[in-house]
């Protein structure tokens, strides 16, 4: 491997920072966790590689969690080929190899991080869907009563299970805000592809989350993203990933608590406890064994869900 490649590369104990030059491809959207590149070659195509760094409160910590992009882009993978059959997605590989005009010598280095995806038409709502209250949706019927403009009964508690799958679309911004599902199907475009989406999104939902009960973990809440390749609806971006959902060990739902999830709760609860940051850049530093305790639950929730890690990941 080029020796210029060799402070980007992840180790057993530094996770992969991403922000490589790669020849001939222009880097030209850093995100807080994904690097995307396009190639003049390919102009309805791009590489989107997942990287091992962590966000939290909107802030990059100076840490990363090593194998973190691979085990994302390994779930997302597996939720994929799950629903193959019916659910079309954007993405066309995840293997290096197959990625045309990529140089052989980065290929290692991104093997199980990459993503090579055809370009959509993003549809521009996030499909937010909810089987229990948590985080931002019981925080709003706290004040509420309500969870948006979903009516609910009285009396629910924290992670408590909702009478049904509600969907709660936001934006999609710097900022993802809130809105109703007409204003959704406004920014959409067209009543008869919103319900589609909507009906994909339930689907989606419904198979997933009967998969994880069977395997003792509970599927609360997910976030889609969906987009349009010659007027066809496919899945983009990552998908029911312990970043984009909140999963929950069955066994350990108290009604009227959160459960330990399976994602950076350890981090954020770190953060929380520090008396001395504003939770602004720049990040505190934190510690190694926080880092460690996070990436075994990233680890964890990979194991439960596909049956094992991805290849050169190790415990």
């Amino acid at each position: 491997m080029a020796s210029s490649s060799s402070s980007s590369s992840a180790s057993a104990t530094e996770g992969y920072r991403g922000g490589l030059e790669i020849p001939g491809w222009e880097h030209f959207y850093t995100g807080k966790v994904r690097d995307l590149y396009r190639h003049p070659h390919h102009p309805k195509h791009m590489l989107m590689i997942a990287t091992d760094r962590l966000s939290a409160f909107d802030v990059v910590m100076n840490e990363t969690i090593p194998d973190r992009g691979r085990v994302l882009t390994f779930i997302t993978e597996y939720w994929l080929q799950e629903f193959s059959a019916w659910m079309p997605a954007a993405r066309v590989t995840c293997e290096a190899a197959q990625v045309p005009d990529l140089p052989e010598e980065w290929q290692e280095t991104l093997q199980g991080r990459l993503t090579w995806t055809r370009v959509a038409e993003r549809v521009n709502v996030e499909v937010v869907l909810r089987a229990y209250l948590a985080g931002s949706g019981f925080r709003e019927y706290q004040a509420t009563g309500r969870l948006w403009d979903h009516p609910l009964p009285a009396g629910l508690l924290n992670s408590s299970k909702l009478p049904e799958v509600l969907h709660t679309p936001t934006t999609k911004a710097d900022t993802d805000e809130p809105i109703t599902w007409p204003e959704a199907v406004e920014l959409i475009g067209s009543e008869s592809e919103a319900a589609q989406i909507h009906a994909l999104a339930l689907r989606i939902f419904h198979a997933a989350a009967q998969r994880a009960a069977a395997k003792n973990v509970v599927l609360a809440d997910t976030k889609f993203e969906f987009g349009r390749i010659d007027g066809q609806i496919v899945l983009i971006d990552e998908v029911m990933t312990p970043d984009s959902s909140r999963y929950w060990p069955m066994d350990a739902i108290v009604a009227g608590q959160e459960p330990p999830s399976f994602d950076k709760e350890i981090v954020r609860a770190y953060l929380r406890s520090l008396t001395d940051w504003n939770r602004q850049a720049p990040p505190p530093h934190i510690p190694a064994e926080v880092i460690a305790k996070t990436r075994d639950r990233y680890l964890d929730i990979c194991e439960i869900l596909t049956g094992s890690l991805p290849q050169g990941v190790a415990r």
